[in-house]
């Protein structure tokens, strides 16, 4: 064989490889660009909903009206959509952490629910939600 007939078959594979590989990565930092834009927003949605709920339930525990029964069952009523939420924002997490990320989420839950803590469950809460945030810095 001719050597330039070699050097063009070398140059032609080459350049596929270069444009498939190419192709490949561009997809790839698409794909890692559509998940931190997906997470973030995800993340975002929960704090939102947790935020919201914890204020609306701050709004019941001081309502002096309501029996303790209709009061715990108001709790659990504000608390459904983030802890339902929590489900999809379990997808986005790392396998490690949603373990840890459902525990923590149902224990601010129930923190509310447990009037026999007093104002001392409010700095608990606090804690668990900065460990929430903690876990979703760590993935971003």
């Amino acid at each position: 064989m001719d050597i330039k007939l070699i050097v063009a078959i070398v140059a032609g594979l080459f350049s596929l490889l270069g444009a498939f590989s190419g192709a490949f990565f561009a997809r790839r930092a698409q794909y890692e660009k559509w998940l931190l834009e997906n997470r973030s927003e995800v993340y975002a949605k929960f704090l939102e909903l947790m935020h919201k709920s914890r204020e609306e339930v701050t709004d019941i525990l001081f309502e002096q009206t309501t029996e303790e029964l209709q009061r715990e069952i108001k709790i659990t009523e504000k608390y459904s959509r983030p802890l339902n939420y929590a489900k999809v924002v379990r997808l986005y997490l790392p396998k490690k952490e949603r373990t840890r990320f459902q525990k923590l989420t149902n224990e601010v839950w129930a923190l509310h629910t447990d009037r026999n803590l007093g104002d001392s469950r409010l700095l608990t809460m606090d804690k668990k939600l900065d460990e929430i945030q903690e876990i979703f810095e760590s993935s971003l």
